[in-house]
Parts: structure tokens; sequence; C-alpha cells
């Protein structure tokens, strides 16, 4: 119960921060392709191989403010190892959806950024293109124990996973966007993140995302 209040707090802030944004514009409706969009993220599997998720509920009058449509937030453990990674996935429209990425909105709420958000590449199979993640390490100092957390983040709109320099601008003629978080606390600052298992359950989660959110639309060549 302990180790997983700091996932708590962090999706509180993811969604606290499109709050903030949400009452700032509130100019953005609902249409059938958002609705369509949201519908589907029921269709994630809760098991995905040797990793088995469970749902986590988030605030909805904090959803609704932040122009957040639909969301899964879970908490994902790997059966062999107990490996642990907390996954949120949000749509909605691409304003809100865009903006406040973690190295911001977590560093005002006392985290600190343990170097520069980084680019990570998720390799994947043949057929379909390679996912590209945002990569941040924070750290809130604590007299006591320290608290690291390691995100991935990243958005889609029609299959491919990237991260434009300003995708408020790159997604801005979308009728949806998603954004995909994957969450964990390491134990110590100086875990590369190759060690860590997020990537690797990446690599089984991509591909029903792309299944269940975009059919075959997102097959190509690999980049």
């Amino acid at each position: 119960m302990l180790r997983s209040l700091p996932m708590t707090i962090a999706l509180a802030l993811v969604i606290s921060a499109g709050v903030v944004h949400g009452r700032w514009t509130h100019r953005w409706t609902v249409s059938h392709a958002i609705e369509d969009a949201a519908a589907r993220l029921d269709r994630v599997p809760l098991t995905l191989g040797d990793w088995q998720g469970e749902p986590m509920e988030l605030d909805r009058k904090q959803l609704a403010l932040g122009e957040i449509a639909g969301y899964i937030a879970r908490r994902y453990v790997n059966r062999l190892n107990q490996d642990t990674v907390t996954v949120l996935l949000v749509c909605g429209s691409p304003g809100p959806i865009s903006v406040h990425t973690p190295d911001v909105c977590y560093v005002g709420a006392g985290f600190e950024l343990s170097g520069e958000a980084g680019l990570f590449s998720v390799p994947r199979e043949s057929s379909f293109p390679r996912a590209e993640f945002r990569n941040a390490l924070l750290q809130k100092p604590s007299v006591h124990w320290p608290t690291y957390l390691r995100i991935l983040w990243s958005w889609s709109a029609v299959g491919p996973w990237e991260v434009p320099d300003n995708p408020r601008l790159a997604f801005a003629s979308r009728q949806v966007l998603y954004k995909l978080y994957v969450i964990r606390q390491p134990t110590s600052a100086d875990e590369p993140v190759e060690d860590d298992p997020s990537p690797r359950f990446l690599r089984i989660l991509l591909p029903e995302l792309e299944r269940v959110l975009f059919g075959s639309t997102s097959r190509g060549s690999p980049k």
C-alpha cells in the first residue's frame, strides 16, 4: 500500500496539470470522434502476456475539468518476477491533451529532474514503426528516503507514438489525441532506462494499443 502511494500521487499530478489548462481554455467540445476514441480504451486488455493489470480510479471531476474524455489507469504486475509499472492512457481534444509534460508539472510539485528529459525509442516488430518516448527520471528529496519516478510519455493521433518538439502545433489539425504515460518507481537514480522493465512492457502493450485503438491504420515500414 505504501509503495503504491507515490504512483497515486503521480497520477494525480498529471490530472491536476490538465485541470489548469482545461479551466483556462474550456472551448473544446466532445465530438463523436472523441467519444469513439474514448470508448476504445475499454478494449485494452488487463492481461498482457505475463503482466496482469489492476484498474485504478481517478477523480472524475478533475478529469472533466481537464478536458479528458476518456482514460485508463492501471497498475500492471509481472506474475513471474513481480516487476510493476503504472500506465495512464488518456484521450481527448488535441489542445488540452498535447500540453503539460511531466518534466514541467512534476518539478512544480517538488520533484527534481535528474538530468534532461531525453528521447527513448522502443524497437518494434518489422511490420510496425518504431515508437518514440520522452524519458525523465525525477526525484523528490526526503530526510528519510528519496522518492524516484521514471516516466516515459508519448502521443499518438493515428497510430505511431511520437514526441514532437511542439506537440500542440504538431497535432493541432487532428480530431482526437491519445497520450500515454508509463510510470515506475526505481530504487535509485543510477538505474539506466535499459534495465527498467517499462520498455519490455511497452513492447507488449504497444501492439495491443495499435490493434484496439487504430486497427490496421498504423502499419507501415519501420523508421
